[in-house]
């Protein structure tokens, strides 16, 4: 089920924990997809599923995944472990990547992450495909 479908916006602010390469807002289409809830016979590894979409207001999500991770998360009440991180370029080649966090250092509540990017799976892509069906396989 498809939990939240809009732009994500993130102000360029000291706060936010990272300084976006613009002074402009930064923008995603955003689709949040509980597997949980539409499948619940089914226990998955990465119930949720957060997809980014690039709007031509942002830098790339790769650039400040971290960042904007934290914040989705927070957000949005989810745990980064258990979400599958895929970001969408759809005007450079229809290209997917999925990005895996691992804790890399922890302080109290806060946690730092390194961030490995690679191509989607088709398994994945069409798990995606499930809830978004006009999505076109990567070239």
């Amino acid at each position: 089920m498809i939990v939240y479908d809009g732009t994500y916006r993130m102000q360029p602010d000291a706060n936010q924990g990272f300084k976006p390469r613009t002074q402009w807002t930064c923008a995603w289409r955003i689709r949040i997809i509980n597997l949980g809830m539409a499948q619940p016979d089914v226990q998955h590894i990465r119930p949720m599923i957060v997809i980014a979409n690039q709007t031509g207001l942002a830098t790339s999500l790769s650039s400040c995944a971290e960042s904007i991770g934290k914040k989705i998360s927070r957000d949005f009440n989810l745990d980064v472990s258990h979400v599958l991180w895929v970001e969408h370029f759809p005007n450079k080649s229809n290209r997917w990547h999925v990005a895996t966090f691992a804790t890399k250092s922890q302080f109290g509540h806060h946690k730092n992450y390194s961030i490995r990017w690679r191509p989607i799976r088709p398994n994945e892509l069409n798990l995606i495909r499930a809830f978004i069906p006009n999505i076109e396989d990567p070239r």
